[in-house]
């Protein structure tokens, strides 16, 4: 990311309009009670929307690889985690760049952590070659 932060587009929308209260009336209902809360809005970047939608190609070992840059793991600490090679792990990542079509494990992880933070994510993943755990 480039520039001033004030001025960055995200598919079309400035960071100030990353959240706009507005009117108590425009929220969601508080399940408690009752009362409307605000919303959140979120644009992304498109590049981080499009990998969201291709995260289903990664195969089981590869959604591991993923979910652990979403936890910020280094490529020493995944190794450690899933008992592979460092190299391996830079091959990991290496594909799972090439199959999202992203630049930088950094956006990797925001992708894998956005994934994460999604209620119900299991559910979300396809069954792979291998398991994750």
């Amino acid at each position: 990311m480039t520039g001033n932060l004030a001025g960055e587009q995200f598919a079309g929308e400035s960071l100030w309009s990353l959240w706009s209260p507005g009117p108590m009336t425009a929220g969601v209902p508080c399940a408690a009670c009752g009362e409307r809360q605000p919303t959140l809005r979120v644009a992304l970047p498109q590049s981080i929307s499009a990998a969201l939608l291709r995260a289903r190609t990664l195969s089981g070992r590869e959604r591991a690889v993923f979910e652990c840059l979403g936890q910020g793991y280094d490529n020493r600490s995944i190794a450690r985690t899933m008992n592979i090679s460092e190299r391996t792990v830079k091959r990991h990542v290496t594909v799972i760049l090439t199959k999202l079509r992203l630049e930088s494990r950094l956006q990797a992880g925001l992708a894998a952590l956005i994934i994460s933070s999604v209620s119900g994510r299991r559910a979300e993943w396809p069954e792979g070659r291998m398991a994750a755990d």
